[in-house]
């Protein structure tokens, strides 16, 4: 309740219309409050929640016929029966024909145009050279660059092409008996597994346990797989051209201001999400919602297994034409603001670093970390080049500094109430030598 006063009598109680352009498009979304109301819901949420999407009018989805989307909404402190397994009774009571999970395409999408240019540098048949115009997922080119395609790990794991592949000994045909014998079945499940993890999970899985064993078993299980959520680098440029630099550093503080006031701890990211959904929340909502609005345009049933804050906005966001988000508009990036410096914008992304507590732009293979300021990183010169990362990097220690100092006093304050001992929160370090000779006692 104290967010949402905060917010009634704040400047952030607002929703920023770059993000959505509701003035303009006249798009359904929730307002702040019932954000605020839903995160909180959320969180003390400890069943897991299924509803019926049906298709939409006039939005080409099969309407009038029995498609659907079967909608689960799964909460971080789920509590159902441990033998319970939410993904299998969706399959048995709906047979789909396509998982959806709120899962980042990011890693996978970057595999796959990189296997797809070396295909078209191979004059493989059907793969143009210039068909990928950039190797970085800033967002996907169509819906499809997000279904999981097995033949992608093949082509991985044995540096082939798709010609190339002996398909029956591969994870292709992992769930296939009469393609593949058990023995091959057997060398092949760590590997897959691993495989997995590396190019499609990799740095970011998600924080919901019960989706991530879905993306495994569903692999794993011959069902085709929608990598839902909304990749990071999209994320960051929608919010980036939104607010004002100014609004940012507000919201930072306000974000810092309310952690003080905690009586237990919290992450930054927590915070901002806890705090702002509508503003940090929302983007997401609007792409998930697009994107399921795109696939079952092409399938006739899906099961779609999402984080508990985003299952009612996607409920509420289930709206056809005109009024109801299109995957176009879901991944435009607004036009950056009038009268923004480049170090301005520079900044914004070094604070949404800190604040979100992910290095978006420092990926392995992000080859354009400024794509906010330009298109073709080749074409900058590498004293300028130098400029910009430095002018990030001194952003975003400057941040990091306050987000640190405001840890050390939430730290402090919280070993004062309970009279705890206080331990080094650096990693690495050791406990003092009076609560070590405390423990041992």
């Amino acid at each position: 309740m104290q967010a949402i006063r905060a917010l009634r009598s704040g400047r952030f109680g607002r929703i920023p219309k770059g993000l959505v352009m509701k003035a303009r498009r006249n798009f359904e979304t929730l307002d702040s409050e019932e954000y605020l109301f839903n995160q909180r819901d959320s969180n003390i949420a400890t069943k897991i929640h299924r509803t019926k999407l049906k298709p939409l009018p006039n939005a080409n989805q099969g309407e009038g016929t029995t498609d659907e989307i079967e909608l689960i909404g799964i909460p971080k402190n789920a509590q159902d029966n441990p033998n319970y397994d939410i993904l299998s009774s969706a399959m048995v009571a709906n047979h789909p024909d396509l998982i959806f999970l709120q899962m980042s395409p990011a890693d996978f999408i970057v595999r796959q145009r990189f296997l797809s240019h070396k295909c078209a540098l191979n004059e493989v048949e059907d793969y143009v050279k210039h068909g990928v115009e950039s190797m970085d997922p800033v967002k996907p080119i169509t819906w499809e660059e997000c279904l999981v395609n097995l033949v992608v790990l093949d082509m991985l794991r044995e540096n082939k092409t798709p010609g190339e592949l002996h398909l029956p000994k591969g994870f292709s045909t992992y769930a296939y008996p009469y393609l593949q014998n058990d023995a091959t079945r057997k060398q092949l499940t760590v590997p897959f597994m691993e495989s997995i993890t590396k190019n499609i999970v990799g740095s970011s899985p998600s924080e919901y346990s019960i989706i991530n064993h879905a993306l495994y078993t569903s692999l794993m299980g011959k069902h085709k797989v929608l990598l839902g959520d909304m990749p990071e680098l999209l994320y960051r440029q929608q919010l980036g051209n939104s607010l004002t630099l100014k609004e940012f550093q507000d919201l930072f503080k306000f974000i810092k201001g309310k952690m003080a006031e905690l009586k237990e701890p919290i992450t930054f990211r927590e915070a901002a999400v806890n705090f702002a959904p509508h503003i940090f929340q929302l983007p997401r909502d609007l792409y998930m919602s697009a994107l399921l609005k795109e696939a079952l345009q092409a399938a006739t049933c899906i099961v779609a297994m999402v984080g508990m804050p985003h299952y009612t906005p996607v409920k509420k966001y289930w709206v056809g034409p005109p009024h109801g988000i299109n995957f176009e508009e879901a991944c435009r990036i607004p036009d950056r603001l009038s009268g923004e410096s480049d170090e301005n914008l520079i900044e914004k992304q070094a604070l949404l670093d800190v604040l979100l507590e992910k290095r978006a732009w420092g990926d392995r293979y992000i080859s354009n970390p400024f794509p906010y300021l330009v298109n073709n990183i080749a074409g900058v010169s590498q004293e300028e080049l130098a400029k910009m990362k430095k002018c990030f990097l001194t952003n975003y220690h400057k941040y990091e500094s306050f987000k640190n100092m405001s840890y050390r006093e939430l730290d402090g304050k919280l070993h004062s109430v309970n009279r705890l001992p206080k331990f080094e929160t650096k990693i690495g370090k050791e406990p003092s030598q009076n609560v070590r000779q405390s423990a041992n006692a």
